[in-house]
């Protein structure tokens, strides 16, 4: 199966042909088609050519595991139970702490993936828990069942390496649908654990007495996380350029630079990550909250048997297989025909849907048939509305990618841990009650995603702001001596990738302007005011055309480029064709980047954004 990339569009950017980096590009060719950061512009699911679908896989199936080891004990509660004495309260506080667990991990390994990429960060999710999920085997009694549960949690955090990673290695009209798939597949971990840990628990207790079989069937989680936090560092790249370290070795920057409170600050700054962490809390989180609670409901209220509600239950989850892409790819369909509009209205409109379906699942508690057909309706809207949050998240943040998906996804784990300690906890709620109320809460909650907007590309109910460009949105998220430094390339490429984001002309709504333009936040939290006359990236996306570019978005105070004749300053390169230079921070002569650097190249008249390739001896 081969997704790609529509062709044309709004602005976007050129799609280099035949597996060929753009023109200039040292070295040989990836073997797919890629864009100019060298992103791949097909989704290929069969393939495992390296790095870009590599690393899709090893991505998703390491969240997976997480997933895996997470739920095998909510598939067992039942056995768990008994065994451990557990009460209501217990099980509530469980469930609620291995949420709880996910929300810190998250934060903090959305700044491990930006500083160390994501190989580094999804071993720590993985490796650095799966003595934890092995201890599962080892519980005794009901505290030392709630803080194992925690500290499995804590390997949720794969779900920010997943969703960066897939980030580093696809075109941006192809975001959505990647960031879905991957996380989709691996959110049926929960689905495939509630379907299997009942039946290894069986299984083992055929030939060993049931006290010891539950035990054993907590090892097989453990050793599948293992063997993936393995495969994460071995099996794949952290990017296109190749290892995460050697790439901005490469790019000559210094450490100080890149110190990890920048990206944090940019991040924090912008009311869009907080919009989307409430949206992706209404979703993911009631999505996890179902999961914790979905087979005790079954087998409680309903009186069915363990292996009936756990197949049940496991076959929510593993819905995840389809309906989560649905998502991803209903955004980026959205945005070929609205730009950026679109994917927050397709978001807007599973949220209503999904807070609907939950409530009509309370209110049909009296029949199972009932029941479970609202309850597969609620779970879809549900998975489908995770993948169209992150069609979005990519696009709040080029510098930032990893601690805006960090903020988020905490945000989805925050959202399970209040809705069930509110809905299925603390408050006097029988559990059909609490799906009635969860549902009404998601209804009311979801109308916030109208107040997201972009300067460049409008919000749910108005258009653009005036004069408002990809580029000054971007690279406000740099200062001028990182500019001067030339660390905002990326982001400049990635500015003109997301132009396909631009709703085409005549598109409903009305500018966005005065007082609905203060309510959206229309310039602010992360740049691109309204004023600015779009710089010119040209037909042809020279080194020259984009550095010129680049330097216009500076501040006021920045030095101009300098022309080779002498003459007075120029903004998009020399007359007569020599080399164009960065301008000095210190006000001396002009400097070249260093010799080898990642992009000396653009002022080698190559083109700008061509990453290296792989090194030898590790080919595709």
């Amino acid at each position: 199966m081969l997704l790609g990339c529509a062709g044309g569009g709004a602005g976007g950017g050129g799609v280099a042909n035949g597996g060929a980096l753009p023109r200039g590009a040292p070295g040989r060719a990836f073997a797919l088609p890629v864009d100019a950061e060298g992103k791949a512009c097909v989704l290929p699911l069969c393939s495992a050519v390296r790095p870009h679908m590599r690393a899709f896989h090893v991505g998703w199936a390491a969240f997976f595991a997480s997933f895996a080891a997470t739920f095998a004990p909510a598939a067992l509660l039942p056995v768990l139970a008994d065994a451990l004495e557990l009460t209501a309260t217990d099980v509530g506080n469980a469930g609620i702490a291995s949420m709880c667990g996910a929300i810190g991990a998250r934060l903090a390994i959305g700044t491990a993936v930006d500083a160390w990429g994501p190989r580094a960060g999804g071993a720590i999710a993985l490796l650095g828990t799966s003595p934890f999920a092995f201890g599962m085997a080892l519980v005794s009694g009901p505290r030392s069942f709630v803080c194992l549960r925690m500290l499995v949690g804590l390997s949720l955090s794969m779900f920010v390496v997943n969703q960066f990673w897939a980030t580093q290695m696809f075109n941006t009209r192809l975001l959505g649908t990647a960031n879905a798939l991957s996380a989709g597949w691996g959110n049926m971990g929960a689905g495939a654990t509630l379907l299997l840990m009942p039946l290894l628990f069986e299984g083992f207790a055929r030939v060993v007495a049931p006290g010891l079989a539950w035990r054993l069937a907590f090892l097989v989680p453990g050793l599948l996380q293992l063997v993936m936090g393995a495969m994460v560092l071995l099996a794949a790249d952290d990017c296109p350029a190749g290892a995460w370290p050697r790439m901005h070795r490469a790019a000559g920057a210094p450490r100080a630079r890149r110190a990890c409170c920048a990206p944090w600050w940019s991040a924090a700054a912008n009311y869009r990550t907080y919009g989307l962490a409430l949206a992706y809390a209404l979703c993911f989180g009631v999505e996890l909250t179902t999961h914790n609670v979905a087979t005790l409901y079954l087998y409680q209220h309903f009186g069915l048997s363990l292996t009936s509600a756990g197949l049940l239950g496991g076959c929510l989850g593993l819905m995840n297989l389809g309906s989560r892409f649905l998502g991803g790819r209903g955004s980026d369909a959205a945005a070929r025909l609205h730009g950026m509009r679109g994917r927050l209205w397709v978001l807007q409109a599973l949220l209503m849907v999904e807070g609907g379906a939950c409530l009509l699942v309370g209110m049909s508690h009296e029949s199972l048939a009932a029941t479970l057909g609202m309850l597969f309706v609620f779970s879809f809207a549900c998975q489908v509305a995770c993948g169209a949050v992150f069609g979005i998240v990519p696009f709040v943040s080029r510098r930032s990618t990893g601690a805006v998906t960090g903020i988020v996804a905490a945000g989805g784990s925050l959202g399970s841990a209040v809705t069930q300690a509110l809905f299925f906890g603390y408050a006097d709620f029988t559990p059909y009650e609490g799906f009635y109320w969860m549902g009404t809460a998601v209804i009311c909650l979801g109308a916030a995603v109208a107040l997201l907007h972009w300067p460049m590309w409008g919000g749910l109910f108005c258009g653009p702001s005036p004069g408002a460009s990809e580029e000054r949105y971007y690279l406000s998220e740099y200062s001028p001596a990182e500019r001067v430094a030339g660390l905002h390339l990326p982001a400049l490429g990635f500015a003109h990738e997301a132009r396909s984001e631009r709703p085409p002309p005549g598109c409903c709504g009305p500018p966005c302007g005065g007082g609905l333009r203060a309510l959206c936040g229309g310039g602010g939290g992360g740049g691109g005011g309204g004023g600015v006359q779009e710089p010119s990236l040209g037909s042809t996306h020279s080194a020259r055309g984009l550095l010129g570019s680049a330097l216009q978005l500076a501040s006021p105070g920045e030095p101009r480029l300098p022309p080779a004749d002498g003459g007075a300053a120029a903004r998009g390169g020399s007359p007569d064709g020599a080399e164009p230079r960065l301008p000095p921070a210190d006000g001396g002569a002009p400097a070249l980047p260093p010799p080898g650097s990642l992009y000396a190249s653009t002022y080698s008249g190559r083109h700008p954004f061509a990453l290296p390739l792989h090194q030898p001896g590790r080919g595709a």
